[in-house]
């Protein structure tokens, strides 16, 4: 990465071989580090993968560390250590995609291709009732104007759409595929089993092309139905037609 930005950094060449000897019988093993550091553990995985062809995957755990206003990691523009451990990893599959690049036809390559999601622990999107507060008529009031717009403001779709994967019981990992239907994005989980929809102006045509996806199930975000509940209902009924039983609002 250009620099030394921390005194004692994991070894990635020894942190290898561990991994060759202990996970040498399962290709598709999952190596954890719940402290990350700068991303030694991710550098090894992805390194030996690369050598023996397996498919090792890796998840990395790090709080976000400020690093210290005098460390080479901070004068290099990183302000935590995540972001240093981030960083590195995306290097080191940028490394390998050259190299790849080189030595692959365009097939290959796409078979090979690598990547990883970073996830950062926040509140929910979405703002949840406050039962704690008193409930006279002004409290109420004020908790009720809060959650007519009940999804959190600065909040990417990317945000929401994983936090509606883990409400369904799918994990992170989980593979999603952006689709345009009727002018809309929609996004499909699991190989079409969820079928996430975050538009905030449904229609007609976008329930019923949904519907012909035949998915197991369907989450949209109840503003997309603009309190129209005409179309809500016309939407559970679409859906039933195909046999999807399983309609969700939130």
């Amino acid at each position: 990465m250009g620099g030394n930005f921390f005194d004692f950094p994991k070894d990635e060449t020894v942190l290898q071989t561990f991994i060759e000897m202990a996970a040498k019988d399962t290709p598709g093993a999952i190596v954890l580090d719940f402290f990350a550091g700068s991303g030694s553990t991710a550098h090894a995985v992805v390194s030996q993968n690369h050598i023996d062809q397996a498919n090792r995957r890796f998840i990395l755990v790090q709080l976000p560390e400020r690093c210290t206003p005098e460390s080479e990691a901070a004068k290099a523009g990183y302000g935590t250590i995540a972001n240093v451990c981030e960083a590195r990893v995306r290097k080191v599959f940028e490394s390998l995609d050259a190299k790849a690049a080189d030595q692959l036809s365009l097939e290959q390559q796409q078979e090979a291709s690598r990547g990883f999601r970073v996830f950062k622990l926040a509140e929910s999107n979405f703002s949840a009732w406050d039962s704690s507060l008193s409930r006279d008529a002004p409290t109420l009031e004020h908790q009720l104007a809060l959650h007519v717009d009940h999804i959190r403001q600065t909040r990417t779709d990317d945000d929401i759409l994983y936090e509606l994967l883990l409400k369904s019981g799918f994990p992170l990992t989980t593979p999603v595929e952006k689709k345009t239907v009727e002018g809309k994005a929609v996004y499909s989980a699991a190989g079409g089993a969820l079928v996430i929809c975050l538009d905030r102006a449904l229609t007609l045509d976008v329930i019923r092309a949904i519907a012909d996806m035949k998915p197991e199930r369907v989450v949209c975000l109840d503003e997309g139905f603009a309190g129209n509940d005409q179309l809500k209902t016309n939407a559970v009924q679409t859906f039933k037609t195909k046999g999807i039983t399983s309609f969700k609002t939130i």
